[in-house]
């Protein structure tokens, strides 16, 4: 649960060992729960809809979320990666991002995902896996082994999954595809492939109000999907809510070893995402004219029909880095990464049948049309273009036991924003983000290291927020005044490692500087209140981390972590609010010198592993202080606790069967009903008087995140 680190700046990792006692429906947003930085909110017992991070008071959207050094989806889609047998280990930076990483929001630092290495002899490893809410899970992997004499050598691996929702109706079903090859050549050189392909039907759950919380946990109702069809209010039957997703990630990092003390790297990706999500609706025809087909008929009042948004999103880069090393003692990096992002969105309606059953969405017969033409009122296309340049140079110096890391990036971003469903004209925005790094790290003696790290890191604005606003009293579109620029984060850290034969510890010292924060909102635009993305000023945060690890001891290693926060806005927060008079104006909400939301001031972790080769097991306890769901402070959720169990036993291999072992992994093992987490924030739950006088009514009520049930998993592997 905890490795030995020699880095100049925070470091977290779970282990390939810790990896396998853990159940394989995991993902890494699993794997990381008992970190000293982390509290994980997952949606259900499978690892098929992911959850959300949250870390230092903030989230994973202001996190670099990676596979192999290459930029992914956030912590909802890590499911969609890699399946947890391919996994080796799992790496949270929290406070710094490498300066060659292709990441567009390090606010918080990376979380990195790498991949199993194939082997160089011919095998493989398959397991099944069955459990709580009708969980049952397949996996097989066969690893070529060194092909002859060319260096080459690659596996090929295949899952499916399909489990029912722990709360609400309706089932999730998961395909992934993991391949792997190898090319080594003698002089060091080297070309590593990792392609994956994911395909998967969800049904997302409702996530809770506070109300909806406590009404079902005291028998007083449901707030989730019905499992029957109401024609009256198709939006709250549960088999129209959901998603049917493909995610294709391509990465071919090279290395190549040159003459003269230089080396090259080169790592070229693509991650597509495509799909649709639908739910629900009742269209009123008789505001929106339309027809059933391209030449049916008209359609007269409150249909009830789904509304689809289907997605195409191609996402593709590269960074290439020269490498020279001067002697022993420096070692220069330069180089330039590219990125290009595009979200296409596009809205369709499709009228369902008489028992809620709907058509495929691009089916003409059941389409919503107008003149002819498919009802489309969003089409949607947004996106950006990164160019990067960075330097650095490693130094070390008194035997290596001093080693000074210092390097500068600077970011230059287009990004764009269209609804061709509009008049509207395309708009764009041009930013420059320079992104300094210092970090120095000395080892004391054979157990004491001491480091210091510094550096800036930033989180791209969605380009979506770049959506301009109609203007019905001039009958034109016009521009967004809150065009939000790049979130900006300044952060030190001072830490200390000590490693001896029986035990090691970390202790770090952090604080971030937060300008620009991103806030997603309600503001007032042109007489209207609209939702985009702001900035909403400065945020503050900062506290200290502390791990400790026993090293085994008769097979026994005790783990702890505890982690302090102390995170407030500096800012007030834009908001919409009205006057005696009933005039309605741009107001403050008086936020700055409170608390800032999802910010617990406690984490706390507590794990044992025991192993002797046979018998393993371990267990894993995590606390959540409270933390607000509002800016204003005035709903706050309380402290929960987590918990994890995995017992197993490798039999003795037989034939060529290697290794076959069985596992049981327990979660929530109390049943416990809480909440870990904040799934919508508001402004405020309760109105209240805005800096300027003006009466700002509530925003609404925050929504939660649950903590699924208890559930366990029982899997049987077995190598070859």
């Amino acid at each position: 649960m905890m490795r030995h680190e020699t880095a100049p700046h925070s470091v977290q990792t779970v282990t390939k060992q810790y990896i396998e006692m853990q159940s394989p429906t995991n993902t890494a947003l699993d794997l990381v729960k008992n970190l000293p930085s982390i509290s994980v909110s997952t949606v259900d017992s499978s690892g098929i809809l992911g959850g959300q991070i949250n870390s230092r008071s903030l989230t994973d959207s202001d996190m670099g979320i990676l596979l192999n050094g290459v930029p992914v989806a956030t912590a909802y889609y890590l499911n969609q990666n890699v399946d947890s047998e391919n996994l080796d280990h799992v790496t949270v930076t929290p406070g710094s991002a490498a300066i060659e990483l292709p990441v567009t929001s390090a606010a918080v630092g990376v979380m990195d995902a790498q991949t199993y290495t194939p082997g160089h002899k011919f095998g493989g490893l398959m397991d099944f896996a069955y459990g709580t809410n009708n969980l049952s899970r397949e996996f097989m992997r066969v690893e070529s082994g060194d092909i002859g004499n060319s260096g080459i050598r690659g596996y090929f691996s295949f899952s499916h999954e399909h489990a029912r929702n722990w709360t609400g109706p309706w089932t999730n079903e998961r395909r992934h595809l993991d391949f792997g090859a190898v090319k080594d050549f003698d002089n060091g050189s080297s070309v590593n492939l990792f392609v994956s392909w994911n395909h998967q039907f969800t049904a997302a759950p409702k996530y809770p109000t506070a109300t909806q919380f406590f009404n079902k946990k005291h028998g007083l109702g449901t707030y989730n999907y019905q499992a029957t069809y109401d024609p009256s209010n198709p939006s709250m039957y549960g088999g129209l809510d959901g998603n049917m997703w493909d995610q294709v990630f391509i990465t071919t990092p090279v290395h190549l070893h040159l003459p003269d003390n230089f080396s090259f790297d080169f790592k070229p990706y693509y991650v597509y995402n495509g799909g649709y999500t639908y739910n629900g609706t009742l269209f009123n025809a008789n505001v929106t004219p339309v027809t059933l087909g391209p030449d049916g008929s008209a359609l007269s009042g409150k249909v009830p029909a789904a509304s689809y948004y289907s997605v195409f999103r191609p996402h593709a880069g590269a960074v290439a880095k020269l490498n020279y090393d001067v002697g022993r003692q420096h070692h220069i990096e330069l180089g330039y990464w590219f990125d290009y992002q595009d979200n296409q969105v596009v809205n369709r309606y499709s009228v369902l049948s008489a028992t809620g059953q709907q058509a495929f969405p691009y089916a003409a017969s059941t389409g919503l049309f107008q003149a002819g033409s498919r009802y489309m009122p969003y089409q949607g296309d947004s996106g950006w273009k990164n160019h990067s340049l960075f330097l650095q140079d490693t130094s070390k110096f008194l035997d290596n036991r001093l080693v000074v890391n210092a390097g500068f990036k600077v970011s230059m971003i287009n990004r764009w924003s269209q609804n061709f469903a509009s008049t509207a004209p395309k708009v764009q925005s041009n930013f420059v983000v320079p992104l300094p790094q210092l970090s120095i790290g000395y080892q004391i003696d054979t157990h004491n290291q001491i480091y210091v790290n510094a550096e800036g890191d930033y989180r791209m604005p969605d380009p979506g927020s770049l959506s301009q606003v109609f203007d019905a009293e001039a009958g034109r579109y016009v521009g967004n005044p809150y065009n939000a620029k790049p979130q900006y984060s300044i952060k030190e850290e001072l830490g200390w490692r000590y490693d001896n034969r029986y035990f090691m510890t970390d202790l770090e010292f952090f604080n971030y500087a937060i300008t620009d924060r991103l806030v997603s909102t309600s503001v007032y635009v042109n007489n209207q209140s609209i939702g985009t993305t702001i900035n909403a000023g400065n945020q503050t945060a900062r506290g200290f981390d502390a791990m400790i690890s026993g090293h085994p001891f008769h097979h026994w290693s005790p783990y702890a972590s505890v982690e302090y926060l102390d995170a407030t806005m500096d800012s007030n927060l834009p908001a919409t609010g009205m006057l005696a008079n009933g005039q309605t104006i741009g107001d403050y909400l008086p936020t700055k010198g409170k608390t800032a939301v999802q910010a617990p001031h406690v984490l706390a972790n507590f794990g044992l592993t025991y192993d002797d080769g046979k018998f393993f097991g371990n267990v894993g306890v995590h606390y959540t202080s409270s933390q607000y769901a509002t800016f204003m402070n005035d709903q706050k959720m309380p402290g929960f606790v987590t918990d994890s169990l995995s017992v197993g036993y490798h039999f003795p291999s037989f034939r060529f069967v290697k290794a076959p072992t069985f596992r049981l992994n327990f979660n929530n093992l109390a049943g416990g009903f809480v909440r870990t987490g904040v799934n919508g924030l508001v402004n405020n739950a309760v109105a209240v008087r805005g800096v300027r006088g003006s009466m700002i009514s509530a925003s609404g009520s925050p929504t939660y995140y649950l903590y699924p049930r208890f559930n366990v998993t029982a899997t049987l592997s077995m190598a070859f």
